[in-house]
């Protein structure tokens, strides 16, 4: 098979792929389009550091999408980092490749390599021991606290069928009654004496070594032969590499040597560089390949593990099948046997300079948000060192790094740069590392997005109208959106459908294997706050959802993230589109032409003027909009009542309670009677609600903030429910931290409102009450509190609806302050 056939199967949303060398262009060209256009969003790419290091060298070319649309994770084990794994996990169904072959040109297509495919899924789940044991070394490999990380986290969230599985020796029955296991270093014994493990007893009457590498003293060989004693001995080689120290060949009438160019699928040219060893018994043969060379650093010693990192499968065939399965018999016969006079002598291939390469080594780089995380090198001081920052070209970008803290093993900056960088670089006194590349998390986030369906098309394009504004409309993209994306998840095949999540959390069913999510209280009480002042990047937990599409929105009508977008006063917004999705786009036109109100198929056969009908429809309108926004509220508020008592509560739950608060805002006004009193009146197709009465916004927002704050007779309030994802270190993430915010502005606003008549509010003990509630919940660190995202909210709440509302930015601001301050007391004497 062509290995870069096999990346254009679908069914899954994530591929890992190990490998030693690195071949960025060839990845990029030919495995990533494929796994991309296959459905595989989510992609991790682990190799050797120096590997990764050399193919960073200015003669190479420079990955393009590296950190944006995968992610590299480099390893530095003692000796290399070797294992050849495609691990591939979908809702349903999963597969494993263990392979000889390196992630190149050569090792995609144009060398002699060995593949072999373990599948598992829901009509035969045999196989998921081998699966969740290339798991648990792949999750062993990977550093806790990095983006690749939380990218198989995601992947465990999808793949419930292996996170589920319980951890074992990685071994099954195959179909054909052989054993079939996983073998991987990082055990007591290394995976050479695993191999002799497994044979046992059984009497080898052949043994078979294919390996392009060797130990100089041909160590790993002997000792095989030294532990198995097998009747005969087949070594194949290229004769001509001068790769076999046949120096140390000791020739007998047991042993023999033979050239690949007889295995039918090698030819005559191609580098062989497949690694098989087959111990040949009387009741099964006993195959181990993989990545392991025949090395003792691959293998190794009789005591202890190599060290390499090496990983191979093994398994057992019937009696003589595995060399006819492998196509290696046509090139084992004794007519084929070559001597040793005939294989060139050795000359093992110029070493690559790892110790040069481990000397550059730039550490690791990540970018979270507007923090730049660096985990230094071993062995370099960087209390000193300088950071460069480059775009996709190589040239240097203009940046401001702010140094914000460190840990035990990595520092954070504060980055402002020109562009998003892709590259950086380290310099200190007489050291320049090698280029690193800067892994974008949001970029990762966003290539996790699912492919959009025709139903996610139609949602968000709503969004994209230049001229939408608040609505009721926004509630439905956000329900299409999550109804569009939980049916590609059911069809996609998962094992855990929806009502059986949902039995589980009303069971009150837990596995710490799959969710690390935390109740929102729990991630409060157990986040870390540094010593040194680390200020943790915040992220948004919706990145990987088409619901950040709908957080887009919601920032940029206040300006965040993109231009503001410019509001006035009442009289000015009244000239606003404002709808509900069933509205003309031209709302004063329509008022001044009686094309809503007063057109001639709604005149009633009454004889009334064209003015007094068009009065009346104007106050029926009001009344009509102010009831639907009323039932609104309600509606969620009953929703989030019934979810709660099937399921936890999630980011989603809280995009929907700030798009209500937006909305209800939205729909505001300072005025306390919006009915309009006569013909002459302007009727504001926005602003509905008025400041006093039942209908009042405020009560709206209070109902909404008191009905998910207030403690109920079980001692928990409805928000209690919510539960988060730990993200990188103690940051809280961005999206919930924007909806404390627009509730925080919401409440202030209320408290601060001044009327039409310049009256102030009076605040009372109720409202005293939810103010402390839903403070002492959001339980913010200062910094957070008063930090400048929460800054951004308040002021584009404030541009945009402060002055229809009554409500003075620097009175609401100093209100959130205070409230702040006396939430801090209250827990401090706690």
């Amino acid at each position: 098979m062509k290995l870069f056939n096999s990346f254009a199967e679908t069914g899954y949303h994530t591929t890992i792929v190990t490998t030693f060398g690195v071949d960025f262009a060839a990845y990029e060209s030919i495995a990533l389009p494929r796994l991309r256009e296959a459905g595989s969003s989510n992609n991790v790419l682990v190799a050797d550091a120096r590997m990764v290091a050399q193919a960073m060298e200015g003669g190479l070319r420079r990955p393009r999408f590296a950190g944006r649309r995968y992610s590299v994770v480099g390893i530095q084990p003692a000796g290399v980092f070797h294992p050849k794994l495609i691990l591939q996990l979908g809702n349903a169904s999963g597969r494993l490749m263990v392979s000889s072959a390196n992630m190149t040109a050569a090792g995609l297509a144009g060398n002699l390599e060995v593949i072999g495919e373990v599948r598992t899924d829901e009509a035969d789940p045999s196989a998921v021991p081998i699966l969740r044991a290339a798991l648990d070394y792949l999750e062993r490999l990977l550093p806790e606290v990095s983006v690749a990380r939380r990218q198989l986290d995601w992947a465990l969230k999808r793949t419930r069928w292996l996170a589920e599985a319980k951890p074992g020796n990685g071994t099954v029955m195959s179909d054909d009654g052989g054993v079939l296991a996983f073998l991987a270093s990082g055990g007591r014994h290394g995976i050479g004496a695993r191999f002799i493990e497994r044979i046992g007893a059984r009497r080898v009457t052949r043994f078979i070594a294919v390996s392009p590498y060797w130990d100089a003293d041909l160590g790993a060989l002997d000792r095989f032969r030294h532990e198995l004693t097998p009747a005969r001995t087949a070594v194949l080689l290229r004769p001509n590499t001068r790769l076999f120290p046949v120096h140390r060949w000791r020739n007998d009438a047991n042993v023999s040597l033979h050239d690949l160019k007889d295995v039918k699928s090698a030819g005559s040219s191609r580098f062989a560089h497949a690694k098989i060893f087959i111990a040949e018994t009387e009741t099964a043969d006993c195959v181990l390949f993989g990545s392991a060379n025949c090395t003792t650093a691959a293998l190794g010693a009789e005591e202890g593990d190599g060290v390499n990192e090496e990983a191979c499968l093994y398994r057992e065939t019937a009696p003589g099948r595995a060399a006819e399965l492998l196509g290696l018999d046509s090139a084992l016969i004794d007519a084929t046997a070559i001597s040793p006079e005939t294989v060139a002598s050795y000359h093992p291939a110029d070493d690559i300079p790892m110790a040069e390469f481990q000397r550059r080594l730039p550490g690791r780089f990540e970018l979270v948000g507007d923090r730049l995380y660096w985990w230094p090198p071993t062995g370099l001081d960087a209390t000193h060192a300088e950071i460069a920052l480059f775009d996709s070209t190589g040239a240097r970008l203009t940046v401001s790094l702010e140094r914000v803290g460190s840990g035990a093993e990595r520092i954070c900056y504060r980055c402002r740069a020109e562009a998003v960088p892709h590259f950086a670089q380290v310099s200190a006194d007489g050291f320049e590392s090698s280029l690193a590349i800067v892994t974008i998390e949001q970029a990762l986030k966003e290539a996790q997005r699912r492919s959009r369906s025709r139903a996610v098309d139609n949602a968000l394009a709503l969004l994209d109208d230049e001229d939408a504004i608040e609505g009721l409309w926004l509630l439905e993209v956000i329900q299409k959106l999550q109804a569009a994306e939980r049916e590609a998840e059911t069809t996609a095949g998962g094992r855990a459908c929806g009502h059986e999540r949902e039995e589980r959390d009303r069971q009150g069913e837990k596995d710490e294997g799959v969710s690390r999510t935390l109740s929102y209280e729990q991630f409060i009480a157990g986040r870390r706050k540094a010593a040194d002042g680390e200020d943790d990047a915040s992220v948004s937990h919706l990145t990987s959802s088409h619901q950040e599409s709908v957080r887009g929105f919601l920032n940029a009508l206040i300006g965040r993230g993109r231009l503001p977008v410019e509001t006035g006063d009442e009289d000015d917004a009244a000239g606003q589109n404002w709808s509900l999705g069933d509205e003309t786009s031209n709302g004063d036109g329509a008022l001044d032409n009686d094309d809503r109100f007063g057109s001639d198929d709604l005149v009633s056969s009454i004889k009334v003027d064209a003015a007094t009908q068009r009065f009346r429809r104007q106050r029926q309108y009001v009344n009509d909009t102010q009831k639907s926004l009323i039932e609104a509220v309600e509606d969620f508020i009953e929703l989030l009542q019934s979810e709660a008592s099937k399921r936890d509560l999630d980011v989603v739950d809280l995009l929907r309670l700030r798009a209500l608060l937006v909305v209800v805002l939205g729909a505001g006004s300072r005025k306390s009677n919006l009915m309009p009193g006569d013909t002459n009146t302007k009727v504001s197709r926005q602003q509905v609600l008025p400041s006093a009465g039942d209908a009042s916004w405020q009560r709206r927002v209070t109902r909404l903030l008191y009905e998910l704050f207030r403690t109920r007779s079980g001692g928990q309030p409805l928000i209690a429910r919510v539960v988060v994802d730990p993200g990188l270190g103690s940051g809280l993430p961005e999206d919930v931290l924007e909806c404390w915010a627009t509730c925080f502005w919401a409440l202030c606003a209320m408290r601060v409102f001044v009327s039409e008549e310049g009256v102030p509010v009076q605040n009372g003990h109720r409202e005293d009450r939810l103010a402390a509630a839903l403070y002492r919940f959001a339980s913010l660190l200062p910094e957070e509190a008063l930090g400048d995202a929460v800054r951004e909210v308040f002021a584009g709440m404030s541009h945009r609806y402060g002055a229809r509302l009554g409500v003075n930015e620097a009175a609401v601001l100093e209100e959130h302050a205070r409230l702040c301050t006396q939430a801090q007391e209250v827990a401090q004497f706690a």
